[in-house]
């Protein structure tokens, strides 16, 4: 038998997508699964209970973010 070299592809993607969707899906998969760090304890424990919430375990600190990462906007002071 011979084996095969290259780029794993993720589960469920393999020819029947074209190469742009497989790409895309693969850099979101990475970027939704990518671990963080919690805003307010610090701790790298922060995981995402749904779209755009995500929850530290540590200190129990739930925030609002986007749908794939953390992102808290900063306060402008004026």
């Amino acid at each position: 038998m011979t084996s095969r070299k290259g780029k794993k592809t993720l589960k469920g993607l393999r020819q029947k997508y074209g190469s742009s969707v497989r790409k895309k899906y693969t850099k979101t998969f990475k970027l939704l699964k990518q671990k963080r760090q919690c805003p307010n304890c610090g701790a790298i424990k922060i995981k995402r209970l749904s779209k755009g919430i995500w929850k530290c375990y540590s200190c129990d600190f739930t925030v609002t973010g986007g749908a794939y990462d953390v992102k808290i906007p900063q306060l402008s002071k004026s």
